[in-house]
């Protein structure tokens, strides 16, 4: 379930992994470019997703994703946060003079709490917004990280 931003008091990771484990993480063409030589990716009606193995992300060691940087999905770097270009008034955050709607995954997440939004949420919906629209390339307040960068391209599946 999807609720605005506005109706969130405060959210953080605690890198329990749960996101992982249960979205169904959507790629763009140049993710799934970067991503299918690890034979980790799926098509599914002419669309693609990161494979579950086991119910699993195989990117996940630990709770913590191990894509990072330029490899890491933007679903990814986003989540629980989605944003669209319609929505509720309450979803609307103006960013350079442009107005997105965001929206906050309530379904999966144990860390979010409800309520009304203080200065900690505004500031992890910017860097949303700065990650959707490529402003920005790295995460540094929505979801952990790892402390070093790790090369997925050297990553091949087994079999």
């Amino acid at each position: 379930m999807q609720i605005p931003w506005r109706r969130v008091s405060n959210w953080f990771c605690s890198a329990c992994g749960r996101c992982c484990n249960e979205y169904i993480v959507p790629l763009r063409t140049y993710e799934y470019l970067k991503l299918k030589s690890t034979g980790f990716v799926e098509e599914r009606y002419g669309k693609f997703y990161i494979k579950k193995i086991n119910g699993r992300c195989p990117f996940q060691i630990e709770n913590i994703c191990i894509l990072q940087g330029k490899y890491k999905p933007l679903a990814c770097k986003l989540y629980p946060f989605q944003i669209k270009k319609k929505g509720d008034e309450l979803a609307e955050f103006e960013y350079k003079g442009e107005v997105f709607y965001v929206y906050v995954d309530v379904s999966v997440c144990p860390n979010i709490r409800i309520g009304r939004a203080g200065e900690n949420m505004r500031r992890l919906v910017a860097e949303a917004v700065q990650l959707y629209i490529g402003e920005k390339m790295d995460v540094e307040y929505i979801t952990a990280k790892l402390g070093k960068s790790v090369s997925v391209l050297s990553m091949r599946r087994s079999g």
